[in-house]
């Protein structure tokens, strides 16, 4: 009777001991494993830190909406006029110490309420290249490629621009940028035309806070072409307030200025058509998170001394936008 019962007990036993014994090899391997990966780890940190560049993707989707009175008479220009808009803009950043390059494409799909405006895709690819000279001070250079944009000029255009700027910062409060880029056209138009020109712009901004600016903006730029009815001045002027309300709300006004100079397009009574706009603008901003609402408003008074773009209107656009 002792062996009977002593042999469940013996079985158990060997069970336990066969167990422990395929355990061991198991622990020891997993560990094995686990210094080679943290071995493995270690070599890929020591090569990043070697080579010091950190990669940064990003992706934002948009939705605007936008309710606006169209001031063109015609299909030749697109000033403003009821559309929603679709904007998917993925990027990626590469940062190694001073120097960072970031590659931006913005693919946009357009809708337009008039039946007589053509919806249209656009696409816009950037690449763009800063370098920090010290703390105060940076210069960046970029190229852009963007297809069936609209213009001043006219209302579908495929564009080349490569340009740079430079920013410095005398405090924590004042900073300025000064910018230039050169630009060339090419226009859907039944002449297939050309265009080429300067733009040069600047900016100075004054930080009251966290969220709390003062910006003064101006900007010219010109296009020249063979074909004159795409010939363009502009000289732009703006100035902004921004006020936050709360931690991620605030509230931007703005005035600006612009004047619109078309040195190929004569009026039957003589001169050349020449455009000046004005236009207050409040914006209402909220951004929690990875969320950006905005809510904007803007009234637009056009003078011209054409009588067919002499008019005025309101324009507003509400935007949804989130980062993924």
């Amino acid at each position: 009777m002792k062996n009977i019962h002593s042999r469940p007990a013996l079985a158990a036993m060997t069970l336990a001991l066969s167990s422990y014994g395929l355990t061991v090899p198991t622990v020891a391997t997993a560990a094995a494993q686990s210094d080679a990966l943290e071995a493995e780890s270690s070599k890929i940190l020591a090569s990043n830190e070697v080579s010091g560049w950190q990669i940064e993707p990003d992706l934002r989707l948009t939705v605007r909406g936008i309710a606006a009175r169209s001031t063109a008479p015609e299909n030749d220009e697109v000033i403003d006029g009821n559309a929603f808009a679709m904007v998917v803009t993925p990027s990626l950043t590469l940062t190694n110490d001073d120097l960072s390059v970031t590659f931006r494409n913005s693919l946009t799909r357009l809708e337009f309420e008039d039946e007589s405006r053509t919806d249209r895709w656009q696409n816009a690819a950037r690449l763009t290249t800063r370098f920090t000279l010290s703390d105060v001070t940076s210069i960046t250079g970029f190229g852009e490629r963007s297809d069936n944009v609209l213009a001043a000029e006219f209302s579908s255009a495929d564009e080349w621009e490569f340009g740079g700027e430079i920013e410095h910062s005398f405090n924590a409060a004042n900073r300025v940028q000064l910018g230039a880029s050169w630009r060339t056209r090419r226009y859907d138009d039944v002449q297939n035309s050309t265009g080429k020109g300067i733009r040069v712009d600047g900016e100075y901004r004054y930080r009251f806070g966290a969220n709390h600016y003062a910006f003064l903006r101006g900007r010219y730029d010109e296009i020249n072409s063979a074909n004159a009815l795409r010939n363009l001045d502009r000289w732009l002027a703006e100035a902004s307030y921004q006020h936050p309300i709360a931690p991620d709300l605030r509230l931007r006004s703005e005035l600006s200025f612009q004047r619109l100079s078309f040195s190929g397009r004569p009026l039957a009574g003589g001169g050349l058509r020449q455009d000046d706009l004005f236009w207050p603008e409040l914006t209402l901003i909220w951004s929690p998170g990875p969320w950006r609402f905005a809510a904007e408003g803007r009234y637009v008074v056009r003078n011209s001394n054409d009588p067919q773009f002499d008019r005025s209107g309101f324009r507003f656009e509400l935007e949804i936008s989130h980062v993924f």
